[in-house]
């Protein structure tokens, strides 16, 4: 092989990988989403398919606790109602999945989530650390 064959192949596998894993300028976008400038006024889904798809599980259930409540730290918002919108409306392999116990208790553990009444959560100063 010459150093063009080379050079012409280095060059085909730097494209692909661009394509297949982005330039990186998209990774840069999503960083900047803060809460000051997250929609609330938007539909459930479209913010789902907007902030949360792709976040794990923990994640997840603390964005979406942030949709109902606003944003607005300690306010209260009940589990029950949570998992009902998420299994109903949201659990779609696209959306959300299926609901887990597991993500309010590993958002509790990190600190983005608190629960001062038994069966309601609401957010703590670090939900902005999803982000």
């Amino acid at each position: 092989m010459t150093n063009e064959n080379l050079t012409e192949i280095i060059k085909r596998i730097e494209k692909l990988e661009e394509a297949i894993f982005g330039s990186g300028k998209s990774k840069k976008k999503l960083s900047k989403v803060s809460a000051r400038n997250i929609d609330f006024s938007i539909n459930e889904r479209v913010f789902v398919k907007r902030y949360i798809v792709g976040k794990s599980g923990s994640k997840k259930f603390t964005l979406l606790l942030a949709y109902f409540v606003r944003g607005e730290v300690d306010k209260n918002f009940k589990l029950s109602e949570i998992r009902k919108r998420w299994e109903k409306k949201l659990s779609a392999k696209n959306m959300l999945g299926k609901f887990n116990m597991f993500y309010p208790n590993d958002a509790k553990t990190r600190g983005w989530i608190d629960s001062k009444e038994y069966g309601s959560y609401n957010l703590t100063k670090e939900w902005e650390n999803v982000l």
